[in-house]
């Protein structure tokens, strides 16, 4: 390998292995921009709930409180002044409460002469509504960003008051006064309604019922505190995941919180508006241990992947540098390399493919983990034979090799290397079928020279017959001997080459057999080892299609 050769091949490593670092820094980042707004639209959603049951609550509050002004019984102004004072008194969401005529004025509590400073303050919180300075119909308030949860929120409110309208509704015969609830919103100033009020630097809500045709007006301050107060129990105990929701006033000051975040130091994870408090809203905050967890997972993998590219860098200039030491020495067994590939890729892809699956942490179950780790050490094993098996192909020609005899169980035998393979057989879509059952088949014979024999014949059919999509293993046992049928479904072998399928170097001159590696040692061996412990191996065409390779054997001493 010249220089040249060698600079450009770690080119060829260099950069692609960069390309891929970065690639992969560029999905972590987005993996990352991708979890942290699935869990900002998380919380969104559950405080959004929140803001709409607050809502909700609030709704129902005003409700109540309009329907008992609609049931107050008409009077005089000091019988009026008289029940609503009492209500006052009974009711702890009521603060104030007021009459008031067009074109009048305030009428009570007197103006003039308020009877406590409570009224004082109230009067003249309220006074630019009640000289017709401000409108009692409220504009609209401007709402933040969150318009989808905002949009929900105000949806079931919707929902909500129309469903309180229809199970209000009264027949068409019904009395004014028994249709309010259906009018209620109709005109300009309305048979009643609701204002929020800003004074003080804070939020008040005031609501209204035209009473006598709308001559008069009755209507209620509410206690703020003590509607708030009642609002908290719609936030949870314990918020899921670490978070912490709070209830932010128009002030950006924390009314409520539950959860362990310091929301001084936080920045909102997500927020709503809520429709009933103008320029209140519900916000959510993140675990903080989960947002050190999210800057870790970033940090840790991208330190995972650093090492991954500095890895795939140093072992390709480590291969590169011992490919060029040993570029000589590769020379001189190329031929030798080249002639006995085929028995070796076996065991050399079984004991690939499982160490990749436990190097990629694929496998999980204890079990398979130390199944994988025994094939990898037989599969090593056989290996080591089969290497000593080729260097000694001269003497096998020859009949001088030696066999060991040993009691075996065939049929244990054939569904442990059939197993071995299940992998490689899915791979290239062979659907296995075993004929051999589970009763004991025993037999003397070399246990090294079966698994060499049935492995090649199976190696074979991966290769040549995976179109077929069927390979059948079948034995039978007699008195004397017993035999193993490997069958599939492939193309076959042409009738011209069926005499030579087992001399040595031999291959099929067809498209599907040059594609595939191999010298053509592999039935050539297998018929010899059959040979060498007493069997045989013989090719026939299987009946439906395909090759069928029949393995005799003799049963041995029993």
């Amino acid at each position: 390998m010249t220089r040249f050769r060698l600079i450009t091949s770690w080119l060829l490593l260099l950069i692609p292995t960069l390309l891929l670092g970065v690639g992969a820094l560029y999905l972590l980042k987005c993996e990352e921009s991708r979890l942290e707004e699935s869990a900002r639209a998380t919380a969104r959603d559950r405080i959004a709930a929140i803001a709409g049951n607050i809502d909700l609550a609030i709704a129902e509050v005003k409700d109540g409180l309009v329907e008992t002004m609609q049931a107050l019984p008409p009077g005089n102004l000091e019988q009026q002044a008289d029940l609503l004072e009492e209500w006052k008194r009974s009711n702890p969401l009521v603060r104030n409460v007021f009459v008031w005529a067009p074109g009048r004025g305030l009428l009570y509590p007197d103006p003039e002469m308020p009877a406590t400073d409570e009224e004082a303050g109230f009067i003249r919180r309220y006074l630019p509504l009640f000289t017709n300075r401000a409108a009692w119909v409220e504009l609209p308030m401007d709402r933040y960003p969150e318009s989808t949860a905002q949009e929900q929120v105000s949806s079931i409110l919707l929902d909500r008051k129309e469903l309180r309208q229809l199970a209000k509704q009264a027949p068409a015969t019904a009395s004014a006064g028994q249709s309010y609830a259906a009018e209620e919103d109709e005109s300009p100033l309305g048979s009643g309604g609701w204002r929020h009020w800003f004074a003080d630097n804070r939020l008040h809500l005031i609501g209204w019922y035209d009473s006598g045709g709308g001559a008069q007006r009755i209507g209620v301050e509410v206690e703020m505190m003590a509607l708030l107060s009642r609002l908290l129990g719609n936030f949870p105990v314990s918020p899921p995941y670490g978070e912490t929701y709070a209830l932010v006033d128009g002030n950006s000051n924390v009314f409520h919180q539950v959860g362990p975040v310091e929301i001084a130091s936080q920045k909102p994870l997500a927020r709503v508006s809520i429709n009933e408090l103008p320029h209140w809203q519900v916000s959510a905050y993140p675990n903080p241990e989960s947002a050190v967890s999210e800057s870790g997972f970033f940090l840790v993998s991208s330190l995972l992947v650093g090492i991954f590219v500095i890895a795939i860098l140093f072992g390709g200039s480590l291969l590169l540098w011992q490919a060029h030491r040993n570029q000589r020495d590769a020379r001189q067994k190329t031929s030798f390399v080249s002639n006995v590939s085929h028995e070796l890729k076996t065991p050399l892809t079984t004991i690939r493919m499982y160490a990749e699956m436990l190097a990629e942490g694929k496998i999980k179950q204890e079990q398979k983990q130390h199944d994988y780790l025994q094939t990898i050490v037989r599969e090593s094993q056989r290996l080591t034979r089969l290497v000593n098996n080729v260097l000694d192909f001269s003497r096998l020609e020859q009949g001088r090799k030696e066999f060991s005899q040993e009691r075996i169980d065939l049929a244990a035998l054939l569904h442990q290397l059939l197993d071995s393979q299940l992998v490689r057989l899915e791979e290239v879509g062979l659907q296995l079928s075993r004929k051999i059952g589970e009763v004991p088949v025993p037999i003397d014979c070399d246990r090294d020279a079966i698994e060499q024999i049935v492995l090649n014949l199976v190696d074979n059919a991966i290769k040549y017959a995976a179109d077929g999509k069927k390979l059948v293993v079948e034995l039978q046992s007699g008195s004397h001997s017993v035999v193993v049928r490997v069958r599939d479904n492939g193309p076959g072998i042409p009738a011209q080459h069926r005499q030579q399928v087992f001399a040595k170097f031999h291959r099929v001159d067809a498209s599907l057999t040059t594609r595939k590696q191999g010298a053509g040692l592999g039935l050539s061996i297998a018929r010899q080892l059959a040979e060498g412990v007493g069997g045989s191996l013989a090719f026939c065409p299987n009946a439906g299609g395909g090759s069928c390779f029949e393995l005799s054997l003799p049963m041995g001493i029993n």
